[in-house]
């Protein structure tokens, strides 16, 4: 199911956590689109990092973000998402690296906000905005 936004999310989710895991994945996103009725149009659109533009799109990827760890009671987790950045590229400094200064970044962008449908659209936000200036390469962005 959705095998594109499975690794939309595992990039977007920072490549650490459950995100590596297809089968977490999967059931995450079965989770967070039953709590969202997200439309096929907008589940298409998430594939190439387009922000879904209703309210149940935006706590769908709050949802995808809180799942993973990366947002607790609605509010960007730094120490968490380091936490699982540090786990997941430990042997690999020099890209840890380039995630944490992402990380450092959305934290700045996100911390004013506590609510994981606002919250969530603003990381995949800053994510797809900051990414790649740091050479972080995101699927669905070519």
């Amino acid at each position: 199911m959705h095998a594109a936004l499975l690794a939309l999310f595992a990039a977007a989710a920072l490549q650490v956590s459950s995100a590596g895991d297809p089968a977490k994945m999967k059931e995450i996103m079965e989770k967070c689109s039953g709590q969202n009725a997200i439309s096929p149009d907008e589940m298409e659109a998430l594939k190439s990092l387009t922000i879904p533009s209703s309210d149940a799109g935006k706590c769908f990827v709050g949802c995808l973000f809180e799942e993973v760890g990366m947002l607790t009671g609605g509010s960007f987790n730094r120490a968490t998402t380091e936490a699982l950045a540090r786990a997941k590229l430990q042997e690999k400094p020099e890209e840890l690296d380039k995630y944490m200064q992402l990380i450092e970044k959305c934290s700045d962008e996100v911390a004013s906000h506590d609510n994981k449908c606002e919250t969530g659209p603003k990381l995949m936000e800053c994510i797809k905005n900051y990414a790649p200036g740091l050479g972080i390469v995101l699927a669905g962005s070519a």
